[in-house]
Parts: C-alpha cells; sequence; structure tokens
C-alpha cells in the first residue's frame, strides 16, 4: 500500500486526550488538513473546543462511537494506545497509521518505531531503566514527523490557537467584573491540582510564590482541582478565581490572549498560553521537560533534578521527607520572581 495520501482520501485523525497534547498536534493537524483539504478529528468533543474556529470543514466526532469510524479510508493515530489502532480495526479502515506502541504494532498497516535507548538514563537525565526506552521527543515534533512520511508538508510547526469571537467577549466580560481594564495588566495563574497529583505544585508553595506581586492575578484550574484554587484565593488580596462559571476551554484561549504573563506547573494550559503567544514561567516536578521542548523561547523551565526523576507518574513513590521532593526542592521566590 502507498504511504503518501491522496487529496481525494476520506482520512481520521484520532486527536490526543490530553490538552498539552492536542495543542502540540495542531501544526500537523494544520498541515493534513491543507493536505487532503478535509480531515475528520476524532476525540473528546469538550477538548476539541480548544481549537475554535480553526480547520474549518473539518468534522469533530466522538472517538467513543465507532460508528464515526466508518466510512474513512484512513486512519492516523496521534494517539499511542491499544485501543485506538484496535477501534480502526473494527470499523475497517484499509489503511492505519501511527506509532507501534503500547503492542499495536500488529494492528496498522503503516506502523513507525519510535527511537529507543537501552539501559542508562534516557540522555542523561532521569533514573536508570530496565530494557529499551523510548527516547524522550517533543511530542509535536513527533506528530510532524508522523504526516510529513504521509506526504504533508508542515511549513510552520509553531501550535497556533485564536480565541473565537464569543470567547473573547466571555473573557472581557469576566476581566471586566474583576475590575481589570481592557489596557490593565495581569498575569494568569494556572494553579490548581487534583488532591495528592505529584504534577501540582504544592499550595502553600504558590502562596509563598504569588505573595509577592502586586498586579492583578487570574486563578485558573481544570475540573476537579477547585478545592486547593480556593484555598490560594482566599490567601491573596489581589487574586480573582475563575472556577464555576468558566465556560471551558474556548475562554481559556481568549484569558491567555489577554494576559501579560502565564505562571504554572508543567500541564496543558501552559501550551494553550504558548500558542497564543504569552510568556510562560513553568514548574516542572515529575516531568521531562524535554517532552515538551519545542518553540520555548518565552518560557522558563524552573525545576530541581532529584534522584528518583523525572518519573512522570501520577502519585510520588517516595516517602517521609522524600515526598514530592521535586516540587518542594522548587523555590517560590524563583517562580514568583518573574516579570
Amino acid at each position: 500500500m502507498s504511504l503518501r495520501l491522496r487529496g481525494d482520501e476520506r482520512v481520521l485523525v484520532r486527536v490526543p486526550d490530553w490538552l498539552g497534547d492536542l495543542v502540540m498536534a495542531e501544526p500537523a493537524l494544520r498541515a493534513l488538513a491543507q493536505r487532503c483539504g478535509r480531515i475528520t478529528l476524532a476525540g473528546k468533543p469538550r477538548l476539541m473546543e480548544v481549537l475554535g474556529d480553526a480547520l474549518p470543514g473539518c468534522p469533530r466526532v466522538d472517538a467513543n462511537e465507532l460508528r464515526n469510524w466508518r466510512g474513512h479510508d484512513v486512519a492516523v493515530l496521534f494517539t499511542n494506545s491499544f485501543r485506538s489502532a484496535w477501534t480502526a480495526r473494527r470499523a475497517r479502515i484499509p489503511r492505519i497509521i501511527g506509532w507501534a506502541r503500547d503492542a499495536r504494532g500488529w494492528l496498522l498497516t503503516h506502523a513507525f518505531e519510535p527511537a529507543r535507548e537501552r539501559g542508562s538514563a534516557p540522555l542523561g537525565i532521569g533514573v536508570v531503566g530496565r530494557g529499551a526506552r523510548y527516547l524522550p521527543r517533543p511530542f509535536g515534533s513527533t506528530c510532524v514527523e508522523l504526516v510529513q512520511w504521509l506526504g504533508a508538508s508542515v511549513v510552520d510547526p509553531r501550535p497556533r490557537l485564536r480565541a473565537t469571537v464569543q470567547a473573547r467577549e466571555r473573557a472581557n466580560e469576566r476581566l471586566s467584573g474583576f475590575g481589570i481594564a481592557l489596557d490593565a495588566k495581569f498575569t494568569i495563574v494556572n494553579c490548581g491540582g487534583r488532591p495528592g497529583s505529584t504534577k501540582a505544585y504544592p499550595s502553600e508553595l504558590w502562596m509563598r510564590a504569588l505573595a509577592p506581586r502586586r498586579e492583578p492575578l487570574v486563578l485558573v484550574c481544570g475540573p476537579g482541582e477547585e478545592a486547593s484554587l480556593r484555598e490560594i484565593a482566599a490567601s491573596l488580596s489581589n487574586a480573582h478565581a475563575c472556577i464555576e462559571e468558566v465556560a471551558g476551554l474556548p475562554e481559556l484561549v481568549a484569558l491567555c490572549e489577554r494576559a501579560s504573563l502565564m505562571l504554572t506547573a508543567d500541564s496543558g494550559p501552559r501550551h494553550v498560553a504558548a500558542a497564543v503567544g504569552t510568556p510562560l514561567v513553568v514548574v516542572c516536578g515529575p516531568t521531562d521537560p524535554r517532552h515538551t521542548a519545542d518553540f520555548t523561547h518565552a518560557t522558563r523551565i524552573v525545576r530541581m533534578p532529584v534522584a528518583c526523576g523525572p518519573c512522570h507518574r501520577e502519585t510520588c513513590s517516595q516517602v517521609g521527607e522524600n515526598a514530592l521532593r521535586c516540587m518542594r526542592a522548587v523555590d517560590p521566590l524563583r517562580v514568583g520572581a518573574f516579570e
């Protein structure tokens, strides 16, 4: 079978299920749409709202519904899961293209093997593992590489987002309610965290980091992270909490467009801010910054190397004084001092 896509083929793209990965995949999606004229995006409908009005004419469907997969000539899998490849097979899509991961290579008609490093810590950072491990690479670069093999030319590899008119109106309304004028500077702070998550900068450290700042602070968080955000907002007189009323990801894009700076842990909203051009300070604890190393000229990474990381675990494997050491070792003053 030919690998290169034809302009008349019906192409379904299984987009990532994580916000940051979806944003990093945007240049590859843009290139595929230009190559094919139209593609179908299969993923989580609420998550795909972050793309706004981009990729007009490209349907967005729920990836959990098998009927949405049927009738396509090609499936391009940006996810690495076994389930995505199995769903494409069940839908009888003739060509299934993706990375040979999660024991799914036999399900793909065109399977690409990621680069590996055996034995030692990957490129000198992290703990020594067993067997052959995948090299840490920016996710956006792997998506670009995949679509270029299909004949899609990625002229502009930087992720780009634009807020919709409606989202900008909602964001302006909200900021006005906070007393923040149209021309006023403010910092957006993504400071929520699920209880027990290693990937969230602890609330008490956010309080210390934000206390010296005098500009308005607009605090945001993801679903299930509201408790820590409320705790932080209550400790600061200049903080405004966006919680129940937030109209989802489209408004987050609009808020990032207006912000002069974002402070955040290494999570999805950092990629939204980067895609609209907002400068960033990013705290990396258990996450490896090499997975997100593309287009970081306006990003300051703050991290402290520890013997047990980066581990990418959702819960910390350490106990006692070593628990969550990768986050607690990051000085709050380093996080909050950036202008």
